[in-house]
């Protein structure tokens, strides 16, 4: 496993432990893989975190001693941001996105690390806990993803001369931030009839552009900054080699996994789903005129040479024809008094860690505890659900879960909710159904804007010093 690998461990543990909410959308689903929303940035997609600096590449003459920023009780070190900026540029080049300047790049990583510590800590002092075992299981989600056991992934990243410690507070902080915007931002979102409507009405009259999602994978040959006349040359009669198989009628994860040398090459060379503002002007050119399925020929970017498939497109003026449905469990306790409630909660939080610790079977409790007498004795099985079907406060617990994953308690009218998203399936989306899931997708809208809304605020009253600066 490649250091250029690693970086994209912690961001699949955050994935896993928060769930990836838009991998819900109409007609589209998610690769095998963690999808990256674009430049790497911590809270733009707040669940995909940016990568910590124990999961990136040493840079040769760090500065152990410099401070980049205190906020609250913690520091953050020249060195992290060193590491961060090390990463973010090697991910940038890569997906052949324009470099920004330097020192806006720097600017925007400290940024985000100063909101991702603010928030962490706010998390904390609000009496939200992450245990041990929660994030020893994530990162064996982690791990099982790479076909490594959790120790071998450890030696690995040991091997490296990464710090197993700070890779690991890293998810721990993560998980507490998802926890947080589920509690603070997710359980007070109400979506109206009224705006169901003018969603619908107003879906026809937008233009694709930035709203249609897009979903690529590529094929991958990297070259280095300066290469020379035989690198260039190896590189390309590789690159070459791929595209005679497609052109062949070979299946393209098959030859991505054999012939890519970029970290998603494992996962069929699939990169994810994106807005077309998200994807590098050099590749939404490359794809111009495509159908789903088909491949460009092979591109040069600064980073290397790629062929591209689109794998699928949903823009906003495409029929609807289909959602992802969701297989869900729960267990219901009823509450009657702020006691209770609180009894409930910490009842249900036990539960919850105790199932992602595998000590207890989710169906158990709910046939042993649940008070919804219709799906206790299914354990807890709700059946196949569409985006918009549920309460707003469950769709959006929903939203955030990864196959087997379990949700934080949902505080609901007169009771507590667990939730456990057992899969998800496509599903033929009927005329009827269209208002669900226009529903689903503009609670997705509005817990971002939230979401951010709370950063902001969370930020405000936090006691941040950079040196060197006014603030």
């Amino acid at each position: 496993m490649s250091k250029r690998i690693l970086c994209g461990a912690v961001l699949a543990a955050a994935t896993l432990s928060s769930g990836a909410a838009w991998a819900q959308g109409l007609g589209l689903t998610t690769g095998p893989g963690p999808a990256v929303q674009g430049s790497p940035t911590l809270l733009r997609t707040p669940n995909l975190p940016a990568t910590p600096a124990a999961a990136l590449p040493q840079p040769t003459a760090p500065d152990t001693d410099g401070i980049a920023a205190v906020v609250g009780n913690q520091v953050i070190t020249e060195y992290d941001l060193n590491l961060r900026m090390r990463a973010a540029e090697q991910q940038i080049a890569q997906q052949g996105a324009r470099m920004p300047p330097r020192a806006q790049l720097r600017a925007d990583l400290l940024n985000q690390l100063i909101d991702q510590l603010a928030l962490a800590q706010f998390a904390t002092e609000s009496g939200i806990t992450v245990s041990p075992d929660t994030v020893d299981r994530a990162i064996a989600q982690v791990a099982a993803g790479y076909k490594l056991t959790p120790q071998q992934f450890r030696a690995q990243v040991q091997a490296e001369g990464l710090g197993w410690d700070d890779y690991k507070e890293q998810v721990k902080r993560e998980v507490l931030i998802g926890r947080l915007r589920e509690r603070e931002v997710t359980a007070h979102i109400t979506i109206s009839d009224q705006d169901v409507d003018e969603y619908l009405a107003n879906r026809g009259k937008q233009s694709l552009g930035a709203q249609t999602q897009v979903e690529l994978a590529q094929i991958f040959i990297p070259l280095p900054d300066k290469p020379s006349a035989g690198q260039v040359q190896e590189a390309k009669a590789r690159i070459d080699a791929a595209l005679a198989k497609l052109r062949q009628g070979r299946n393209f994860a098959q030859i991505a996994a054999e012939y890519s040398q970029g970290p998603e090459a494992k996962d069929g060379g699939n990169l994810g789903v994106r807005t077309v503002g998200q994807w590098p002007s050099l590749f939404m050119n490359a794809i111009e005129g495509l159908q789903p399925g088909q491949i460009t020929g092979v591109i040069r970017s600064p980073a290397g040479f790629h062929i591209l498939q689109l794998v699928a497109e949903q823009g906003a003026q495409s029929p609807k024809t289909s959602a992802m449905q969701a297989h869900v469990r729960e267990i219901v306790l009823d509450t009657d008094g702020s006691k209770s409630r609180n009894a409930a909660t910490k009842e249900l939080s036990s539960i919850r860690d105790a199932v992602d610790a595998g000590k207890v079977q989710f169906t158990e409790k709910a046939r042993e505890l649940s008070q919804n007498l219709a799906t206790s004795k299914n354990g807890g099985d709700l059946g196949w659900v569409l985006p918009g079907q549920l309460a707003p406060a469950l769709d959006a617990a929903l939203n955030r879960l990864n196959p087997g994953q379990v949700s934080e308690p949902i505080a609901l009218p007169g009771q507590i909710v667990l939730l456990q998203l057992v899969d998800r399936r496509e599903h033929p989306l009927g005329k009827d159904q269209e208002r669900a899931v226009a529903r689903n997708i503009l609670l997705q809208q509005k817990e971002a804007k939230d979401f951010n809304n709370l950063v902001r605020d969370v930020r405000a009253r936090t006691y941040v010093r950079i040196p060197g600066s006014d603030s």
